[in-house]
């Protein structure tokens, strides 16, 4: 039991592991609000949906637990939790009007009345379903695999006190009855308005636009006047306009009704748009909590920076107590690190500020402009380096330009080092991936479930009805650190990128190396051997070790 009376979600050391062994969501720590507005944000497969899921009843954790209003809920079924959830696809039903679809449930709705006796008293009676719920709670935990041996002790020993109090409880007893028409009318027309479709309430669904139906599954889940509605990518069917008109809408219905909200996208503009709070996730775990400012300004790692808008992300190296080298140049910072210490460094492309050639702290030439309506995007090679900008100025391409970046506009992060994340990867024609400009083996079936590469290269989707052609897709590809092999002999053909080793920490059993090329690029990786600062070696990394995730949807890619 929790005892915040503001929390109405709670979750707790809550996992779910799928009968495969597959992680979907690992030791997930986090708390919800009444009346906020919560966005789950991360790329497909990083157990988002899994996690709304286990709120709405449809999936149970296989450890920890959730409450609700301070109420274990954990293994409640869906329909006993007063939480409603609209999905992508509407589900509405095409044979019946708008007016119908909001009221469907409503008509299969009982609602209890308390019994009393004739002398005015309560009638109390065990409540035999809840003592069989937990009964059958019992035998669940005692067959679940992955909990320790501690864990089901002590899940049991609370199952089993709570199955004492049930059985020697007496509770009130109910009847149920369902609504009126009257009352009925009146849910659904309140619903209706609310969502500004009160005068579309005789109307067809099959005959309303993509939006219109989105609102008619967002009324028929409000109707039933949940504590909290979840909203599992509802907008993700809708065309671009549609999409950021909805947005808006969301945000309005939100404010209207005073309820909680649990949003899950992996746009991350929907997610800066609408929330109060958004909660980055990455394979099943929490990378980083807060508001969507704080989210974009502060991001606490490689991969929150990478995910949350554009971002230039370089690897740096903290030479005085307020300078940090990166893109071969010193530059003010306010981040305090130790010094000599490797950190990733971000700058927002909105945040460098072009400059005549030779008057800005660097310069660069425009190899790429693209108009983006507000501004343009340009991409700047400085050195071999790539500094993507934002300007609404109009430059050429192919000429030299200076450039400033302030200090304010300079943040730095910790290194993460467990896993060598790079953001700026690509797929070259031959179906590598190119890291450091030299190409890696790859598995690109990796990024579309059971597809597969035909003899022209192309990715092909499992039913043979889609195929992709991945050339210049841009990615980004992880690699850990424990994956990484380093190589003495630098003429070896297993040699794929070649550095300088610039960092060596003793870990007492192993040594943690950080190889950097010479276009700046850094591998960190493990070692039992002892190496010299400055010593040059090569690296390799095996196919199946590397692990991609598209920049853009891979519908961007048919062929």
């Amino acid at each position: 039991m929790t005892d915040n009376n503001d929390y109405i979600i709670e979750l707790k050391n809550v996992s779910k592991i799928f009968d495969d062994d597959t992680i979907a969501v690992d030791n997930f720590n986090f708390y919800v609000r009444k009346g906020e507005f919560v966005t789950f944000l991360g790329p497909s497969g990083c157990g988002k949906s899994t996690t709304l899921r286990m709120i709405a009843g449809f999936e149970f954790p296989t450890k920890g637990e959730i409450y609700l209003n301070g109420k274990d809920i954990s293994n409640m079924p869906p329909n006993k939790r007063p939480i409603n959830m609209v999905f992508q696809r509407y589900a509405l039903f095409p044979h019946l009007d708008v007016f119908e679809n909001v009221a469907f449930g409503l008509r299969l709705k009982k609602i209890p009345i308390q019994k009393f006796a004739k002398d005015g008293k309560p009638i109390l009676k065990i409540n035999k379903k809840k003592a069989k719920e937990i009964n059958e709670e019992i035998k669940l935990t005692k067959k679940n695999k992955h909990l320790t041996k501690e864990e089901k002790e002590a899940k049991l020993e609370d199952l089993n006190s709570r199955l004492k109090v049930a059985l020697t409880t007496l509770e009130p007893t109910y009847k149920y009855k369902k609504l009126s028409n009257e009352e009925i009318s009146k849910k659904v027309a309140r619903a209706l308005k609310i969502v500004d479709l009160d005068s579309l309430e005789d109307r067809d669904v099959t005959t309303l636009s993509g939006g219109q139906q989105q609102r008619v599954a967002i009324a028929r889940a409000i109707v039933n006047e949940p504590a909290i509605l979840l909203l599992d990518e509802p907008l993700g069917a809708l065309d671009l306009k549609m999409r950021k008109d909805m947005q808006l809408e969301l945000k309005d219905m939100h404010e209207k009704l005073g309820i909680t909200f649990i949003y899950v996208t992996h746009d991350q503009e929907e997610a800066l748009t609408m929330s109060d709070t958004i909660v980055v996730m990455k394979d099943g775990v929490i990378q980083q909590i807060g508001k969507p400012k704080d989210i974009y300004d502060e991001p606490k790692n490689a991969f929150v920076a990478d995910f949350i808008g554009e971002s230039n992300i370089y690897n740096g190296t903290i030479i005085s107590s307020s300078k940090v080298r990166f893109l071969d140049h010193n530059f003010n910072c306010v981040d305090k690190f130790p010094l000599n210490e490797k950190v990733d460094v971000v700058v927002r492309p909105e945040d460098v500020i072009f400059k005549e050639k030779d008057e800005g702290m660097i310069n660069g030439v425009i190899i790429s402009k693209i108009f983006k309506g507000v501004n343009y995007q340009y991409t700047v090679m400085v050195g071999k380096n790539e500094v993507i900008v934002k300007s609404t100025q109009d430059y050429p391409l192919n000429v030299e330009i200076g450039m400033n970046i302030y200090k304010d506009s300079i943040h730095i992060m910790k290194k993460d080092f467990t896993t060598n994340i790079y953001t700026d990867a690509w797929i070259n024609k031959e179906n590598k991936v190119m890291i450091d400009d030299m190409p890696f083996d790859v598995d690109i079936t990796q990024l579309l479930k059971d597809s597969f590469v035909d003899e022209e290269g192309y990715l092909v989707s499992k039913d043979k009805k889609h195929r992709y052609d991945l050339n210049d897709a841009d990615v980004v590809a992880e690699v850990s650190i424990e994956k990484v092999e380093i190589i003495d002999d630098l003429e070896s053909k297993e040699v794929q990128a070649i550095g300088e080793i610039v960092d060596s920490v003793y870990k007492g059993d192993h040594y943690q190396l950080i190889v950097r090329t010479i276009n700046e690029e850094d591998f960190v990786l493990t070692t039992p051997y002892t190496y010299n600062l400055n010593d040059k070696v090569g690296i390799h990394i095996k196919k199946e070790d590397i692990k991609l995730r598209l920049k853009k949807e891979i519908s961007q890619y048919e062929n």
